[in-house]
């Protein structure tokens, strides 16, 4: 049971540390995503190759891709009306992909901020075990809202109700089981 005490606190430094990393990360990607606008074609060109890091600090935050409505004249009285993905445009310095894309940015900061106050409240890691298969079938892919989550949830929680049950009533059974379960790892 320490260990299992130890790899939680661990887990928990591991998260707040990166997550607080990266907040303060901002002001380098911030440096960087100015510098693809800046006057000096030198500056410009240095901090479009690290166009990738930029990109990956928004995508690793979990900020999703936003488009705008763009309009181009193409000639002969002719338009041209599309979408423009921000995070494939975003060394565009057209005034409202570079406005979007800067939004982006801060949102990204603030969701690290939020993850690393996240790391040091225990209701949020309350919150993490109550809703593991939700988490777990998410990150695989499937809808947050949909009926295979609800229903592995649901089972979750009675085979938790079940558990705490058998323990109060076979305490000394499943803490001997728990214990040779543990020590066969």
């Amino acid at each position: 049971m320490y260990k299992l005490g130890l790899f939680f606190i661990f887990v928990v430094i591991i998260h707040a540390i990166y997550n607080l990393i990266n907040y303060y990360r901002f002001k380098s990607v911030e440096k960087i995503f100015f510098g693809m606008r800046s006057n000096d074609k030198e500056k410009q060109f240095k901090s479009i190759s690290f166009t990738k890091v930029v990109k990956d600090y928004i995508k690793n935050a979990g900020v999703p891709d936003k488009t705008i409505p763009v309009s181009q004249s193409i000639g002969f009285y002719q338009i041209a009306n599309s979408n423009a993905s921000i995070l494939t445009n975003i060394t565009s310095n057209r005034q409202d992909i570079s406005s979007a894309a800067y939004e982006l940015l801060l949102e990204a900061k603030g969701i690290y901020w939020s993850r690393f106050i996240n790391s040091i409240n225990p209701l949020y890691w309350l919150k993490i075990v109550l809703y593991i298969p939700k988490y777990i079938l998410s990150y695989l892919g499937l809808n947050a809202d949909s009926i295979i989550i609800k229903i592995s949830q649901l089972i979750y929680w009675i085979f938790g109700i079940l558990f705490t049950i058998a323990i109060s009533v076979f305490s000394d059974e499943v803490k001997s089981f728990i214990l040779s379960f543990i020590k066969w790892f």
